[in-house]
C-alpha cells in the first residue's frame, strides 16, 4: 500500500517536479546533470588442476613432468564500467557492468556449441532511486547487504558470496526497495523481488538503529518458495559453475536478528530462523536455525584478521547460502608497504570435510596498474551439507592479475 501511494504521488505529481529539477539544473553546475565514469580491464591468467594429488605423488621426474602437463588453462579478460549520477535530491542513476570474454577450455567449449565469439556479460548493480522527502524508493539490479558476517550471512537473502572472486565479493539482483530515515541513526528498509514470479516472490521489512558504539537490526520476510532459485541464479549470473544444494522450495516465514560493535575486538553475530507453514499454519517441526559468530581485529592499521563461525539447527532445509552443520572462515591481511599487501583465506567444513583456501600477493607497478599473483586450492563444496562425489580430489590453481584502471 505504502508502494502504491508513492507510485502515485509520483506520477500525479510529474508536471511539477519536472518543473523543479528543471529550475534546479539551471543554477548548479554541469557535472551535477551529468554521469561519473570509471573503467577498469584485467586479464587473469590461470592454469588448474582437477587433482593436484598427482603432483605430489609423482614417483620420478617423468610422472612429475607429466602431472604438470596435465592441467588446462583459462580465465577471462574483463572490462568494467561504472558509473553514478543525477541529483541527490530527485533521482539517481548507479551501475556497474561487466563484459568477460573468456579463453582456454572455457572458450573451448563455448565454440563447441556453436558460439563462435564467446562473452558474458555481468550486470552486478544498475538501478534508479528516486528521493522524496521521506524516503527513497530504488528500483533494478543492486546488492542488498543485510547480515553482518564477512562470509557468513543467512540473513543476506538478495546477495550471494562469489567463491570464485579472491576479494569475495557478493552478487547483486533485481529488486524493488524503498528506505525509510527515521532518524540519522536509525531507519527501515522494505525489500521485495523482481526477478522472480509474483506468487514466488521473497518480500519483507527490516528495522536498524545505532545504540553506542554497537549497530543493531532485525527483520522479518516472507518467502513464497522461491529462495532457493534465487540464489541459484545469482551465482550463475557470474558464470560460476554449479551453486549451492537445492533448498526446500515450501513457503515459510523467515525473521532474524543482529549486532554488531567493538569491545577490545571487533564482535559480531547474527541468528535467523525460518519456519515452514503449509494452508497458512505454521510447521516449527520443520523450522530451521542459523547462527553466526566473529571476530575482527587491527594491528595497527596494517595487519588485519577476522575469524567467523556458522553453525546450522533443526530439521528444515538451512536459509544461508553454506549448507553444512558446521562452517569455519578465517582471514588475514597485511598491508607490507604503500605498494605492496598480501591476503589469505580459509573455508572449512568439517562435517562433510570440505574446504577452500586462496592466497595473494598484489604489487602496484605503476599508477592505477596492478599485478596480482594467486594461489587457489579447494576439497569438495564448502556449500553443500553432504559429502559429494570425487569430494576427494584436491583442485589446485595458479593465477596472475594484470589489472589497469581508467
Amino acid at each position: 500500500m505504502i508502494l502504491a501511494c508513492l507510485l502515485f504521488a509520483l506520477v500525479s505529481g510529474a508536471p511539477i517536479q519536472a518543473q523543479e529539477v528543471s529550475l534546479a539544473q539551471e543554477n548548479s553546475p554541469a557535472q551535477n546533470r551529468g554521469l561519473s565514469w570509471n573503467a577498469a580491464l584485467s586479464t587473469d591468467l590461470v592454469y588448474s588442476y582437477t587433482d593436484a594429488a598427482q603432483i605430489i605423488q609423482a614417483d620420478s621426474w617423468a610422472d612429475f613432468a607429466n602431472a604438470l602437463g596435465s592441467g588446462y588453462y583459462g580465465g577471462f579478460t574483463t572490462l568494467s564500467l561504472g558509473f553514478q549520477g543525477g541529483d541527490r535530491d530527485s533521482a539517481q542513476l548507479v551501475g556497474l557492468i561487466k563484459m568477460l570474454v573468456p579463453y582456454g577450455v572455457a572458450a573451448a567449449q563455448l565454440s563447441q556449441a556453436g558460439i563462435p565469439v564467446p562473452f558474458g556479460l555481468d550486470i552486478s548493480k544498475l538501478y534508479v532511486t528516486l528521493s522524496f522527502a521521506k524516503a527513497d524508493l530504488s528500483f533494478g539490479r543492486m546488492i542488498v547487504n543485510y547480515g553482518k558476517g564477512r562470509l557468513f550471512s543467512p540473513s543476506d537473502l538478495f546477495s550471494a558470496v562469489n567463491l570464485q572472486d579472491q576479494a569475495l565479493g557478493r552478487l547483486g539482483t533485481d529488486v524493488l526497495r524503498l528506505q525509510i530515515p527515521l532518524s540519522d541513526l536509525a531507519g527501515l528498509d522494505f525489500v521485495g523481488t523482481l526477478v522472480l514470479p509474483p506468487e514466488k516472490a521473497v518480500f519483507g521489512g527490516r528495522a536498524f538503529a545505532s545504540l553506542g558504539s554497537w549497530d543493531v537490526s532485525a527483520m522479518i520476510f516472507q518467502n513464497n518458495g522461491g529462495l532457493a532459485s534465487l540464489k541459484a541464479g545469482m551465482l550463475t549470473q557470474a558464470l560460476v559453475p554449479g551453486g549451492p544444494a537445492a533448498a526446500s522450495t515450501e513457503p515459510s516465514l523467515i525473521g532474524s536478528i543482529d549486532v554488531k560493535g567493538n569491545l577490545v575486538l571487533g564482535l559480531y553475530g547474527e541468528a535467523l530462523m525460518s519456519i515452514p507453514y503449509e494452508n497458512y499454519h505454521l510447521v516449527p517441526d520443520r523450522s530451521s536455525l542459523s547462527v553466526v559468530l566473529g571476530a575482527d581485529y587491527s594491528f595497527g592499521g596494517t595487519l588485519f584478521c577476522a575469524l567467523e563461525y556458522q553453525g546450522n539447527f533443526g530439521t528444515g532445509s538451512p536459509v544461508g547460502q553454506f549448507k553444512a552443520d558446521t562452517s569455519l572462515f578465517a582471514s588475514l591481511s597485511w598491508k607490507l608497504d604503500d605498494w605492496t599487501s598480501t591476503a589469505g583465506h580459509l573455508i572449512y567444513a568439517p562435517d562433510i570435510q570440505a574446504w577452500q583456501a586462496n592466497v595473494s600477493l598484489s604489487r602496484n607497478l605503476m599508477r592505477r596498474t596492478s599485478l596480482v599473483v594467486y594461489t587457489g586450492a579447494s576439497q569438495g563444496d564448502v556449500r553443500s551439507s553432504g559429502a559429494q562425489s570425487g569430494a576427494d580430489n584436491i583442485s589446485l590453481a595458479l593465477g596472475l592479475t594484470l589489472r589497469a584502471a581508467f
